[in-house]
């Protein structure tokens, strides 16, 4: 299975830099449906919604911050 996560944009950033984080949802559902070859595509949450959580609080299950995956990336 093959997840591609969107890039990050102003908007990710702009969230980065008042403390808060935006999650991608990871589609788990398409490996059980379609199998091992499937290629799917992550969604943003919406902006308004990482925007109104309150600072600290961890992403729901199922959500990975879009910032921390792309700086792991950079890492490796």
């Amino acid at each position: 299975m093959t997840i591609k996560l969107p890039e990050p944009d102003i908007f990710d950033k702009f969230l980065r830099f008042i403390g808060k984080q935006r999650g991608v949802i990871i589609p788990a559902k398409a490996y059980k449906k379609y199998g091992q070859y499937v290629y799917a595509m992550g969604q943003k949450e919406s902006f308004w919604k990482a925007l109104v959580r309150r600072k600290g609080v961890d992403l729901p299950d199922g959500m990975v911050d879009i910032l921390e995956y792309y700086e792991r990336q950079k890492n490796f």
